[in-house]
């Protein structure tokens, strides 16, 4: 071994064993009289690394301990360096799992294990303005579904506006219809005592 494990900036001590798992994502998709699946591969899965080692002196584990523990605590991806993962694309990592246990009467009492997984960062994402994100941009979606979408806004936007087209009746005061109605019993009345002062005059009613 010519690159001793170094995980971040803590080089791992006592090393006695690392290996990696490497798989890929295969589905079989059985199909109706075919011999056989159908697989599909969707890709290959993080690498994952197993690191066992033990440790002798009390010093020695109470500063793996420290170590470990921190980037185990801290959860967050870390560089990894070994011969082991050469021609891979592993670069950085995450403390999986760390297991320790200490064996009484042993030459080297302090054991551990350290599962590492491949780090893949997240795709970067896409917004739309007003939006926020998360949306693809219009671009992406090519020059015809842009315009359709563009016409579609316009028409909702139309439909938004349409409220202020409309005109409601005034409901402030119900009874100004009224007072016009009762206008014209009022004048009309007063033509009838007119007429029925003359009667009285025609017929010499009176006192």
């Amino acid at each position: 071994m010519n690159i001793k494990p170094m995980i971040g900036e803590f080089e791992v001590p006592g090393l006695e064993r690392i290996g990696a798992d490497q798989k890929r994502r295969l589905v079989d998709i059985p199909i109706p009289g075919l011999e056989g699946n159908l697989s599909q591969d969707l890709g290959a899965q993080s690498v994952r690394i197993v690191i066992q080692g033990s440790l002798s002196s009390d010093e020695a584990r109470d500063g793996f301990l420290e170590s470990a523990r921190e980037i185990f605590d801290a959860g967050e991806p870390v560089d990894f360096v070994a011969d082991i993962v050469t021609a891979t694309e592993v670069f950085q990592v995450l403390i999986e799992g760390l297991e320790v246990e200490e064996i009484a009467g042993s030459t080297s009492p302090f054991q551990y294990q350290l599962l590492l997984r491949q780090y893949v960062p997240p795709p970067e994402p896409t917004s739309v303005s007003g939006f926020g994100e998360g949306f693809p941009c219009l671009d992406e979606l090519g020059p015809d579904l842009g315009l359709d979408l563009d016409l579609e806004a316009g028409d909702l936007f139309d439909i938004m506006e349409l409220p202020d087209l409309l005109s409601a009746p005034d409901f402030a005061d119900p009874t100004t219809p009224l007072k016009s109605a009762l206008d014209g019993v009022q004048s009309a009345m007063d033509d009838l005592s007119t007429v029925s002062d003359d009667l009285t005059t025609l017929f010499g009613g009176g006192d």
